[in-house]
């Protein structure tokens, strides 16, 4: 799938999330912090408001190839995370699951297998930086 088709598919993913009126926000990190219990106890002082800036600042990674790739935003922000906040691959992982577990669960039967594909192919992409970056422990 070209990263084009990618990024419209997930835009289009993300529009019938919206059109749903849920707030994603509380749901993605209930789901996360199962996933990921260290997750749980590293963001325990975190506000839903925080939260809201970290989920927006994942879907710009999946809606803009841009931010991908070496010295681009992704890297500022591997630094950042995974050197002062302790953060892990597989924190990044379960993220990366809950976003997309809770909007295929939202959009119900209209979650295609060119949405899935493209989530799939985006996260895959993403995890790759992670895990090349040099300060990434397993975790």
């Amino acid at each position: 799938m070209e990263v084009q088709e990618e990024q419209a598919a997930i835009d289009d993913a993300l529009a019938l999330c919206a059109d749903t009126g849920v707030d994603i926000v509380p749901v993605v990190f209930d789901r996360f912090f199962q996933l990921n219990t260290q997750a749980s106890e590293l963001m325990a002082h975190s506000d839903q408001q925080m939260r809201g800036r970290m989920l927006e600042a994942t879907l710009d990674l999946f809606l803009s190839a841009q931010h991908l790739g070496p010295g681009n935003y992704l890297d500022w922000e591997l630094d950042n995370h995974l050197v002062a906040y302790r953060a892990t691959p597989a924190m990044y992982q379960s993220f990366f699951q809950s976003i997309t577990e809770v909007v295929s669960s939202l959009i119900g039967n209209r979650w295609s297998a060119t949405h899935a594909r493209a989530w799939d192919g985006r996260v895959t992409r993403i995890m790759a930086q992670v895990l090349a970056h040099p300060t990434a422990k397993a975790g």
